[in-house]
């Protein structure tokens, strides 16, 4: 048990059907307020670890929400605040610096927030990254002309691979960077910082597979968790596919991967929490840094890597570090000890969801360790990019990165879903 009443305050986890967090902290005897926006639905009760549920306008009037927060928090008893939800990580950074606990500086966690920014103080700090320029206006791409084909556009300030979108042509790229501008202005301006002139990122496209690893940050430098496969998203859209954990940590792939992520995180300032470091490979092998975000990965898709891999429970490490509570010690880098592996169910289809097909056949396998469904029938998914979630996740647990990668070749075979046309 966790000595002290102080509780943590968790801001706008995004799904809780994702309860790994929650799990993680009922364990240590860690005590979670849930801090849910005022347009979003209140949390189900009765989630592992929760004592309470507080309703602020984060990302409404998040000036009002974190002054309410700051008044309310001695009565509360809350001794740290941290967050998962990466359009919440200026807000919590925030909420810590005015209520005095460990948190990234909001500068930090403002650059982390903004695509262009966090590319140029990649390049100034000498890391591979790819060429980028940034659009202000969608009528106006002579900042990209030179940048050469295919390209690849995103937001300035989205998540996941919502509004990405690969452009191979100069046709393409008008009419893509039109598409994008438009599902940004609809769909993510209300979680951007008022300060940000709204505009896109374009940048090279990297031809190589992708990578991914996770980090922990404390006084002793960064820590490498977890280096993972992503899979080989090669467009238009690129949406997640895999994640299976590496084993080779020796091998030279793995060592490069692990080299660029610490270099990033440094040149980012994070200087303490959870670091998800994206990578992708360029033709000649060599990892370049994509993206960084400050927070656990995937809602808890990271700590479920983490800790079924490793044994070390990377949400009880965060939420330790945000309540001002002392750490274990780490290595730079975990030996691995099962290959733990996430599997995202492709949509394959748009329009009215109805069903999985295969899935008894999936929970029955030995290897499966969690099925978590996110789409009930009926659900509408809309056509890229506009982003309608993912219809489940799978995760398993394997011996080896072979075993890991038959499994998801028979989840390929086994399991798709059933969609209804909605067109008019």
């Amino acid at each position: 048990m966790i000595d002290g009443d102080a509780a943590l305050a968790l801001v706008c986890h995004r799904n809780h059907r994702m309860s790994f967090v929650f799990e993680a902290a009922q364990t240590a005897g860690i005590r979670l307020m849930l801090i849910y926006d005022s347009s979003e639905s209140e949390p189900p009760h009765g989630l592992p670890g929760v004592v309470g549920y507080w309703r602020l306008p984060v990302f409404e009037d998040p000036d009002a929400a974190l002054k309410e927060f700051v008044d309310g928090a001695g009565t509360r008893g809350l001794g740290g605040v941290m967050t998962l939800r990466e359009e919440a990580i200026i807000w919590t950074a925030e909420a810590a610096r005015r209520l005095g606990t460990p948190g990234i500086p909001p500068a930090v966690a403002a650059l982390v927030r903004n695509k262009y920014r966090m590319r140029q103080a990649l390049a100034q700090a000498g890391l591979r990254t790819p060429t980028f320029a940034h659009i202000n206006d969608p009528g106006d791409i002579s900042s990209v002309e030179s940048l050469g084909f295919p390209l690849v556009i995103k937001p300035l300030a989205g998540w996941g691979s919502a509004g990405v979108m690969l452009a191979r042509s100069v046709e393409e790229l008008h009419e893509r960077i039109r598409t994008v501008w438009a599902m940004q202005e609809r769909d993510l301006s209300r979680f951007y910082e008022k300060t940000d002139t709204p505009g896109l990122v374009v940048e090279q496209y990297l031809p190589g597979k992708e990578f991914v690893a996770e980090c922990f940050v404390d006084g002793d430098g960064v820590h490498v968790m977890a280096v993972g496969d992503k899979g080989h998203p090669q467009g238009p859209w690129f949406e997640e596919t895999i994640y299976r954990l590496r084993e080779d940590l020796d091998s030279v792939q793995v060592m490069a991967l692990r080299e660029a992520a610490c270099a990033g995180v440094k040149a980012l300032g994070i200087t303490m929490g959870a670091a998800h470091v994206e990578m992708r490979l360029d033709a000649e092998g060599l990892p370049y840094v994509i993206e960084i975000g400050a927070r656990i990965g995937g809602s808890g898709v990271s700590h479920f890597i983490v800790e079924q891999g490793t044994g070390i429970s990377l949400a009880e490490l965060c939420m330790l570090q945000a309540l001002g509570l002392p750490t274990s010690p780490l290595p730079d880098a975990l030996p691995v000890r099962k290959v733990s592996a996430n599997y995202i169910i492709p949509l394959r289809g748009e329009g009215r969801f109805c069903g999985f097909i295969g899935m008894d056949a999936v929970r029955q396998h030995p290897e499966t360790a969690r099925v978590l469904t996110f789409f009930e029938p009926g659900h509408i998914v809309p056509p890229p990019p506009a982003f309608g979630g993912y219809p489940g996740f799978i995760f398993s647990v394997h011996p080896t990165q072979a075993a890991a990668r038959s499994y998801h070749r028979w989840l390929d075979d086994t399991l798709c879903n059933e969609w209804e046309d909605v067109s008019p």
